[in-house]
């Protein structure tokens, strides 16, 4: 007698859902959902993967009621709430809908790219933005160009077109280091108001330069959430302290202010750096299934 094949756990469905997603392979990746969802038509986190699947394949309307059903299932789900915003972006586009044009396949790189690395990496958001029908085009995990014109380091899709600039502080620095033998390499991360957030990580520290951080603001903006980790835990503490907890409030903030003397590195920097994105990645990788 022969052996009858037991259908795909719903765990197996969504891991093959992911891998072929992560590959690129979208085509396989919605057929994978569409099983899925024939079994457990009301799971929030098919629609989106579907619906991510769908916008890859330039199919926006289907995309669009993919959305709006995880919406229904998750009122409060985010992802589809921001990704039915970018369709509607896409839509309005002054040159017209892009249903049904061919698309560059997007190949969602390793996770490990959008961790933060403090001193290595830098997320923000694009300076002179393009109009934002250009960068709604820009999906979440892209791989993003870099350039250096005019002095300015911009930023451009795989395929060449000019989505923003990196602010002036930042992209000064990093040209210089360029120039100095590193490379950086940047991804999306979705849009953000009027703009294109993004992810700029140093990949290759050139031996002249293993003295120089790649973003000290990034450093100095770690220290201070430590510092003020810190203090506020012996505060917390000083109730169990019998006379000490002042003397020991001093010497962390003697301690703090000496270690930021020695950093010749960080110099004035006192801009804002997204130090935890936990949350931001989190909903990215989703985004991306």
């Amino acid at each position: 007698m022969a052996k009858i094949e037991k259908p795909k756990t719903k765990r197996q469905l969504t891991a093959e859902a992911q891998e072929a997603a992560l590959g690129g392979n979208w085509e396989l990746a919605l057929t994978l959902n569409e099983q899925m969802l024939e079994r457990f038509p009301r799971d929030a986190e098919a629609l989106n993967r579907k619906g991510r699947a769908l916008i890859e394949l330039r199919q926006l309307a289907a995309a669009r009621d993919a959305y709006s059903e995880a919406l229904k299932a998750d009122p409060a789900n985010m992802i589809a709430r921001r990704n039915l915003q970018r369709l509607e972006t896409l839509y309005n586009r002054t040159d017209g809908s892009l249903e049904g044009q061919e698309t560059a396949t997007t190949t969602i790189p390793n996770s490990a790219v959008f961790i933060e690395e403090v001193g290595r990496t830098w997320v923000d958001e694009l300076a002179n933005p393009a109009e934002l029908g250009i960068l709604a085009e820009v999906s979440p995990g892209e791989k993003l160009e870099l350039a250096v014109k005019d002095g300015r380091l911009v930023v451009l899709s795989e395929d060449g077109r000019h989505l923003g600039e990196v602010e002036a502080r930042t992209g000064s620095r990093v040209i210089d280091l360029i120039e100095g033998g590193n490379r950086f390499e940047a991804f999306a991360l979705g849009i953000s108001g009027q703009s294109l957030r993004f992810i700029l990580r140093e990949t290759f520290r050139d031996p002249s330069q293993t003295d120089k951080i790649a973003f000290p603001r990034q450093v100095r903006a770690t220290q201070d959430l430590m510092r003020e980790r810190e203090l506020l835990f012996q505060r917390d503490e000083s109730d169990f302290l019998f006379g000490d907890d002042d003397e020991l409030l001093e010497e962390a903030d003697a301690e703090a202010i000496e270690e930021d003397d020695t950093d010749d590195d960080h110099g004035d920097d006192t801009g804002d750096a997204s130090i935890y994105i936990d949350e931001s990645l989190t909903e990215r990788e989703e985004d991306a299934m």
